[in-house]
């Protein structure tokens, strides 16, 4: 062998090492806790949405207070009213810029009805929501495709815990308006938590043993893997398909679950129980965002047999590696939510962290 391809060879191997070494390394990423001014007090947080590096929004509650909370690019602050004290749960939020956000939820007023909110910049207006039911009508979940259309999510029942079905609906800018979610024997049974989008006319829907799809025109229930005890909490949407994460159950505990869908059938994305975090009793994953199929970050909480701390994971395209996030504080923690701005590689999780204190809000 002559001593220039020698020479090519052995650069070529080096080129090779160092190329996956920077792989490896970026399937992993450290999380930091985001500064926050004393007004950013709050029981937790159930809810975020990052259109920018330097604005978030994101909503908790402080003992009977629902509350919105503003991320300027230096610190948390407490952001202007929204909701009425002892009457409005904030579960999702979907913001295009920093002048128009969709909250959603529902409240105590005339009995459990479905509710919504519009963020102008500075300040938060009531909307009227689509109420299927006379009670017990509740919205989890909103993805804004662009300020004319939004699809929430969620679940009404005609009785009180019990009886729950899916409910859709859509905001065109002005209206809510329903969606059916119906199956062969009529409306679907059980409670949609989370919603995405890739466009329009392509969203999918999760929550517990359900997923469903919407086309355009209707939404349609999909079947999902048998897996044991299995519960979606959150679902991502990008060009080539969607991925949902949640729970699974077995004789040990709480697993990870991460499932698929192609377009036209789900699937499990990796073996059931393939995040679970080593030393833990339960991994619980409740949010995921995925760049594309092979590139998506979830967060959650792993359980020991004390305590339980905050978790980040990131997939690599064959495998789910651990990132580094902080548990501040001696209570349980929990990321609740998951906001990645739109054409980078930063992810904003909210949670809680147990008891009235500084929000939790970590970045990567």
């Amino acid at each position: 062998m002559s001593p220039l391809r020698r020479l090519g060879l052995i650069a070529a191997v080096i080129g090779t090492v160092v190329l996956m070494s920077l792989t490896a390394n970026a399937a992993t990423a450290t999380w930091t806790v985001m500064p926050d001014d004393q007004s950013a007090t709050a029981d937790g947080l159930s809810a975020v949405s990052c259109p920018s590096v330097s604005f978030c929004l994101a909503l908790g509650s402080n003992g009977p207070e629902p509350e919105s909370f503003q991320w300027n690019g230096s610190s948390w602050a407490l952001s202007a009213r929204i909701g009425q004290e002892d009457e409005s749960n904030l579960n999702g939020i979907s913001c295009m810029s920093a002048t128009y956000c969709l909250a959603v939820g529902w409240n105590f007023y005339h009995g459990s009805t479905a509710a919504a909110w519009l963020w102008n910049g500075s300040s938060w207006s009531n909307l009227t929501a689509y109420n299927p039911a006379t009670k017990w009508n509740f919205l989890n979940a909103v993805k804004c495709v662009s300020a004319s259309y939004c699809e929430a999510v969620g679940s009404y029942s005609k009785y009180e815990g019990s009886g729950q079905h899916a409910l859709a609906e859509v905001w065109n800018g002005s209206t809510w308006t329903g969606q059916p979610v119906n199956g062969a024997k009529g409306p679907v049974p059980g409670v949609l938590d989370a919603v995405a989008c890739a466009s329009a006319s392509r969203c999918e829907a999760v929550g517990g043993g359900l997923a469903a799809g919407w086309n355009g025109t209707k939404w349609s229930p999909q079947g999902l893997p048998t897996v044991n005890g299995g519960q979606l909490h959150g679902v991502s949407c990008y060009r080539t398909g969607c991925t949902s994460v949640g729970t699974s159950s077995s004789g040990g505990g709480i697993e990870t679950l991460a499932e698929t869908w192609n377009g036209a059938r789900w699937a499990l994305q990796s073996p059931v129980g393939s995040g679970n975090v080593t030393e833990a009793v339960n991994t619980i994953w409740s949010a995921v965002h995925c760049g594309r199929a092979s590139n998506c970050t979830v967060v959650g909480e792993w359980d020991s047999a004390s305590n339980n701390y905050t978790l980040a994971e990131t997939w690599n395209g064959s495998k789910w590696v651990e990132d580094t996030t902080p548990s501040p504080g001696s209570g349980g923690h929990h990321l609740t939510a998951l906001s990645c701005t739109p054409g980078t590689q930063v992810c904003t999780a909210v949670g809680w962290t147990g008891g009235t204190g500084p929000i939790l809000a970590e970045r990567n």
